[in-house]
């Protein structure tokens, strides 16, 4: 036994070294008389195009004049370049680094290489560098202002600051119209004007008014495109955009006309000559009432059809009640869709459905992912939930449904089909609960928002959670001018993801692989 170790040792060493061609060796006790050491880096993050990068590494083991120094960097923009490996991007040449971050969002890895000028030994140390900027990662905040436009505020969680009215301080203006919808777009594709060539970064899509809309840089809030310009041609007058969502496959865009895809930016499929324009719609009217259905399919009540149905992006299927269903049924065509939810937990997803049903009340329809439509509760009248007008779902913590009736918070247990009593919230200022969601990204964080309305004022208050509820004072609270519309989250995602993919594999439950994000 012993014999197959040593081999497999040596194995391993023949292999490593045959990884370099260079004349210079990597430093090991056995080689040297004194061992090159370099105290590590922590990892750091730093703001694009407003940050110079100075480091300068603590070495032992030789002197300064025995010694010279290389500075490399890998990942984000340069994940293709691999020609020479992690020496193939040099940023520096001397011991002390000054590097101006002119990168694009994203997280690098940076390597210090000291070596020795006399035998060619060398050792390296490497660390995270988190490329941001004023906008890049946090929370958006989409609001009506005074003037009943559009625009947004922008929440920076690490730093607890605020950017109010971000359209109209780099716009110029408002968007025009009311709002209406917001959703963060990951790795959406575009031209960078200023090289001409395909490039990619997370946008924020904001629709308003009758059928406005368009999509932010959350790079430096560029317009990256716009009615007249998401299109190969001008978008018809008559097309309504409803929302723009994430998925395994790419960025869907929703509008009275259909569904279009479009290729996630830095993955398997993307072609460097993606210009991020959408061709023709598949299938018939959606909505904005979007949700999760078997990880590479979303669901979505359409408008024209009125029906659930679910789409891949290139195609659209209705999604009907599961093989045997003897249960409780919808009338469809008097049906109105009031919220939606997706929850999972270890490795269960369940995707539900609110509708108001004319004459008959409110109904929950939970489907099956991936399979039809599993149950439909007729909600009690006397439930809170039938009659609450600010409704969220529990995301990954209990299998529930929030609803605020009379300014109060109250839970629903869609596996026991119970209710509680009013839930206190510690924190919450004067004013009208009008807005509520459980908002996550992985595992960094999982909070319930609460949106107060006082006026036209508002205040967000954001909770952890404990016991599927808000727990003690809120993380986190946001004040500002104008009425509180939505709030997401976004951030960079990184190359090669599968937004939302793994929760429905074996994955999430084998590894904790849950969903990345809420729709």
């Amino acid at each position: 036994m012993k014999k197959i170790y040593i081999g497999l040792f040596w194995a391993c060493i023949l292999g490593i070294t045959g990884c370099y061609e260079d004349d210079s060796t990597m430093a090991t006790p056995e080689s040297m008389v004194n061992e090159i050491t370099i105290e590590e880096f922590a990892d750091t993050s730093a703001v694009a195009y407003s940050t110079v990068l100075e480091l300068t590494p603590k070495v032992t083991g030789y002197s300064d004049t025995e010694l010279e120094y290389r500075w490399y960097i890998y990942g984000g923009e340069f994940s293709d370049r691999t020609e020479d490996g992690y020496r193939t991007v040099q940023i520096g040449a001397e011991k002390k680094l000054s590097y101006p971050v002119e990168l694009k969002i994203g997280t690098y890895t940076v390597v210090c290489e000291v070596t020795n000028k006399e035998t060619g030994y060398f050792n390296l140390t490497e660390f995270s560098l988190k490329v941001t900027s004023a906008f890049s990662e946090g929370f958006y905040i989409l609001k009506e202002t005074t003037d009943g436009n559009t625009d947004m505020d922008f929440y920076n969680d690490r730093q607890k600051t605020v950017i109010p009215d971000v359209i109209a301080s780099v716009q110029g203006e408002a968007q025009s119209g009311k709002p209406c919808n917001m959703c963060p777009v990951y790795n959406k594709i575009y031209i960078d004007p200023a090289t001409a060539k395909s490039t990619y970064a997370t946008g924020v899509f904001v629709t308003s008014g009758q059928n406005e809309f368009s999509i932010y840089s959350t790079i430096d809030m560029s317009t990256l495109f716009d009615r007249s310009s998401l299109l190969f041609s001008e978008m018809d007058g008559e097309e309504v955009p409803y929302a723009m969502v994430s998925a395994m496959r790419g960025n869907m865009l929703f509008s009275n006309k259909g569904v279009r895809l479009d290729d996630l930016g830095g993955g398997r499929f993307a072609s460097e000559y993606s210009t991020g324009k959408l061709g023709y719609p598949a299938g018939k009217g959606t909505s904005s009432f979007i949700q999760a259905y078997d990880g590479q399919n979303l669901s979505f009540w359409s408008g024209e059809t009125r029906r659930l149905m679910y789409t891949s992006g290139s195609d659209m299927e209705e999604i009907k009640y599961k093989d045997g269903y003897e249960g409780v049924k919808v009338d469809w065509e008097q049906a109105a869709p009031v919220a939606s939810g997706w929850n999972h937990r270890a490795g269960k997803n369940t995707i539900w459905y609110l509708f108001d049903v004319a004459g008959e009340g409110r109904y929950v329809v939970v489907l099956q992912p991936g399979g039809g439509i599993d149950q439909v509760i007729r909600l009690d009248a006397s439930l809170h939930l039938a009659k609450a007008d600010v409704i969220a779902g529990n995301a990954l913590t209990s299998t529930s449904i929030y609803g605020v009736d009379d300014n109060r918070l109250y839970r629903y247990s869609l596996t026991e089909g119970t209710e509680t009593s009013a839930i206190p919230v510690e924190g919450l200022p004067a004013g009208t609960i009008t807005y509520m969601a459980d908002l996550f990204y992985g595992s960094s964080f999982d909070y319930i928002v609460i949106g107060i309305q006082n006026g036209d004022e508002y205040t967000l208050s954001m909770y952890k959670i404990a016991g599927g509820q808000p727990s003690g004072k809120p993380v986190h609270t946001v004040t500002g001018t104008g009425i509180l519309k939505k709030v997401c989250y976004a951030c960079p995602l990184q190359d090669y993801a599968s937004p939302n993919y793994y929760a429905f594999t074996k994955y999430a439950e084998l590894y904790g692989m849950g969903p990345d994000f809420p729709y």
